[in-house]
């Protein structure tokens, strides 16, 4: 797969923000620093990037899918129910030991925390009569 600007621009913009992005959030922080980023183009090397792991797409419930940068290990997530960003935790997440049903393999788990991040909690703080 070809290095090409874009890409380049994409992982840019993941390694900068430090945090889980929507494809939304993507492409508008890529167009700062590249102007004609195309939204298909987005889309394209999205997808080509999650294929070949340079890339990792995160789903949680009732958010659109993110991506973040491959992490050394898996970590778990803080998910701010103000503003609906998505932040990783650097802390070692170990998953409890569970039996899975019959027939089932699990192969991973997610924590999630949730609450303010610290732009919206100082906004809610300042906004207090």
């Amino acid at each position: 797969m070809a290095q090409t600007q874009q890409r380049e621009v994409i992982l840019s913009v993941l390694r900068d923000e430090g945090r889980p992005l929507t494809r939304e959030e993507i492409l508008s922080l890529g167009r700062r620093l590249l102007p004609r980023l195309g939204s298909a183009t987005v889309d394209r090397a999205i997808r080509d990037m999650t294929a070949n792991f340079q890339v990792i797409g995160l789903e949680f419930p009732g958010q659109p899918r993110r991506y973040e940068l491959p992490a050394e290990s898996e970590h778990p997530h803080f998910v701010c129910r103000d503003c609906e960003r998505v932040f990783d935790l650097q802390v070692a997440m170990q998953l409890p030991m569970v039996k899975a049903p019959k027939g089932f393999l699990i192969t991973g788990g997610e924590i999630i925390y949730s609450g303010q991040c610290a732009e919206c909690l100082h906004k809610s703080v300042r906004s207090r009569p």
